[in-house]
């Protein structure tokens, strides 16, 4: 059987993110970095050096006007998305776009929808979600091991220091729910397999952004959840499913890097019984089941359509807190 050609890959700026991981996941797994573009041209100059790029654009279009290019990693400022995703998908190209997948929901119906029409495929880059981990944590949750499930507690936090930092400018889609916020609820919906009906939240802000959360997600199905991120709190994540029969919990859940090997916690009964689970590259796998979809519209597991989902229900959270947050 003829081996499919690599997929040529043009990248969209020059983030923290792409280079310690995306990049070299994209390397890993054959695939081809043509070009890429950066607001910072020095930046994005010794990346190319660095992962042997030909081309280094003078701008975003200039890098998805290159010919014979199949997809785009866009690791741009969550206001950025949109505007780069819907360019993308009118060239044809297909997008692999960082979490959060937009700064609001109603730009992200846009790019689902612009992706659909062109046709693309749209994935946001929530890479724990393709951790060997969180598929056993999902067959757990499915196989009746935990019972009916009742409710699942996520939390994400970290200090982040003043100063220069995205995060911190609300006009660039910063702030601790659309930084973090996804991934406690988007875990949540996930396992719960539903969206919840109804949204209750207190959220703090420092400056222009919410630099604290809180929420209770109530579903149709009788099962709540509880997310809790913050740019103020220690470094901390932790992620629980309480089923009828026993719970499980999963350490550092969101961001179990190279190597790390964390087993999962089966409470039953007051006894607590450790479940190994192997180490893994997560954005590697990420990016395989990408070039899959793309090779052979395989489903995604993190697709554009999800990722607006878990928009609107931290967008009801800022709602349900008086409107605080970007709108």
């Amino acid at each position: 059987m003829t081996r499919p050609p690599p997929l040529r890959w043009g990248v969209l700026g020059a983030a923290w993110i792409a280079e310690r991981a995306v990049l070299p996941a994209i390397r890993a797994e054959g695939g081809a970095i043509v070009a890429l573009a950066s607001r910072d041209r020095d930046r994005a100059q010794a990346l190319a050096r660095r992962f042997q790029v030909a081309r280094v654009g003078d701008g975003y279009q200039d890098v998805l006007d290159v010919p014979g290019l199949d997809a785009v990693y866009i690791p741009l400022p969550n206001s950025l998305h949109a505007r780069w995703t819907i360019a993308a998908a009118a060239r044809g190209l297909h997008v692999l776009c960082e979490k959060p997948l937009a700064d609001h929901p109603d730009a992200g119906r846009r790019m689902v929808e612009a992706c659909a029409a062109a046709p693309v495929a749209l994935a946001e880059a929530v890479m724990y979600r393709y951790h060997p981990r969180m598929e056993a944590v999902e067959r757990c949750c499915r196989d009746g091991e935990l019972g009916e499930l009742r409710h699942v507690a996520a939390h994400f936090s970290f200090p982040l220091a003043p100063g220069p930092n995205i995060r911190w400018d609300a006009r660039l889609g910063g702030g601790a729910l659309l930084d973090v916020g996804g991934y406690a609820v988007g875990a949540a919906r996930w396992l719960l397999g539903a969206d919840p009906v109804r949204v209750a939240a207190v959220v703090r802000r420092q400056g222009s952004v919410d630099v604290q959360a809180a929420a209770v997600l109530d579903f149709a199905t009788g099962a709540t959840a509880s997310v809790a991120v913050s740019f103020q709190a220690a470094e901390h994540q932790r992620l629980t499913v309480v089923g009828t029969r026993a719970s499980l919990t999963v350490p550092r859940p969101f961001t179990a890097w190279v190597g790390e090997a964390l087993p999962l916690e089966l409470e039953r009964d007051g006894a607590t019984t450790l479940i190994p689970t192997p180490a893994a590259d997560p954005y590697r796998a990420m990016v395989r089941a990408f070039t899959l979809a793309v090779r052979t519209g395989a489903p995604l597991r993190t697709p554009g359509a999800d990722g607006v989902r878990t928009l609107e229900v931290l967008q009801a959270c800022r709602d349900a807190a008086g409107g605080v947050g970007a709108g």
